[in-house]
This record gives structure tokens, C-alpha cells and sequence, in this order.
């Protein structure tokens, strides 16, 4: 489940998300700020309209180290930037792995100069920044809401992010082609 906070020139999104890697996995918490695409208004007065978020601009990703003990978050780090849709190499930060959600609040609440340092002028920043502060309660709490330690088995944290199929069975081909199909994800190999 992705849930958006959708302000008038980007968007926070959160999400429970899940990685494999060439000797373990990792889940938790996923925060991407992206860019709303512009739309031109269409229908009458009262018609809908499009929304559109794209280009993410900066991300963090709370993760624990998957079978670990829950809150471990030993695998916590951001992306600073982004070329294109290619995220920039992990960032690590002593303060994130102590205190990911304390940290990742701060980095939101400084919302003009975060947008800013992605590279995007945003056109109103301040009150983009101030609609951002008013929702950030709401955001953190749906950020704890997707942590790896409320996934609290491999068929919930399946469930969580089972629109990630394709992607799942891209990381078992890159980093466990040694391994059938069904043992490449270990969330699948234990439910099934």
C-alpha cells in the first residue's frame, strides 16, 4: 500500500518495501519525495483532474535487516539525489541508523532547502514547506505504520508488497540465479 501526501507542486510518498540482496534482505520504511506534473485543466469547472507524481528527488529508505531483530534498522540510509529515476549510491548517517524516523523528520521539516538542494525551484516554497509541516505528523505516522517491525511475518511483508512481483524476481535473477525460483525471495520460500 503506497500512501501520498500530495501538496501543490510535489508529494511525500510511504510505503512498506522490500530488497534483495546477494546474502540477505532488507524491508521497512520507504519515504520518496517526487515532482506533481503539471496538467492542463480539463472538462468543465467541475471536473476531475489528473494527478500525476513523477520524478522522485530524494529518498529514504528506514530499513531493518530482514529476519534480524525487529527495529534493528542496520540497513537504513537515503538517496540524496536522483539521475533521472536512477537513485544516487546509499548515503550512510550515524544519526539515521540511531534515530531513522527522529532523522527523517528533520530532513522534512526543512522542506524548501531539501527540495532545493534535489535541484527543483519550486514556485510558492514556502508555503509548499509550510502545507508539508502541517502534514508531517501524518507522514511519520504512516512512515512507523510501514517499518520493518510491523511486518510481523514473510506472508505480511508479502502481502505488503506484492506489486513488487517483477521487481522481486529481477533481484533473486541478479543476486541468487544459483537458487530455484521459489527459494530467490525468502518471504515466498517461507510462506510457501
Amino acid at each position: 500500500m503506497f500512501q501520498a501526501f500530495v501538496f501543490v507542486e510535489t508529494a511525500v510518498t510511504v510505503r512498506h518495501w522490500f530488497e534483495i540482496g546477494p546474502e540477505d534482505a532488507e524491508h521497512g520504511s520507504r519515504l520518496e519525495i517526487r515532482r506533481r506534473v503539471p496538467h492542463p485543466h480539463r472538462g468543465s469547472e467541475s471536473a476531475s483532474q489528473v494527478l500525476e507524481l513523477d520524478d522522485v528527488l530524494w529518498r529514504a529508505d528506514l530499513f531493518d535487516l530482514y529476519g534480524g531483530a525487529p527495529g534493528n534498522f542496520e540497513r537504513a540510509h537515503y538517496h540524496p539525489t536522483f539521475d533521472g529515476v536512477e537513485p544516487s549510491d546509499r548515503t550512510w548517517s550515524d544519526q539515521l541508523q540511531v534515530d531513522p524516523f527522529g532523522w527523517a523528520e528533520a530532513q522534512l521539516r526543512d522542506y524548501a532547502a531539501l527540495i532545493s538542494g534535489c535541484g527543483l525551484e519550486l514556485t510558492e516554497p514556502r508555503a509548499e514547506e509550510q502545507d508539508l509541516r502541517t502534514a508531517l505528523p501524518d507522514i511519520m505516522a504512516a512512515a512507523r505504520r510501514v517499518a520493518g517491525s510491523e511486518c510481523t511475518s514473510d506472508g505480511a511483508c508479502l502481502a505488503a508488497t506484492r506489486d513488487t512481483t517483477e521487481i522481486m524476481d529481477m533481484m533473486g535473477e541478479m543476486f541468487r540465479e544459483h537458487l530455484p525460483p521459489e527459494r530467490r525471495d525468502p518471504r515466498r520460500a517461507a510462506v510457501a
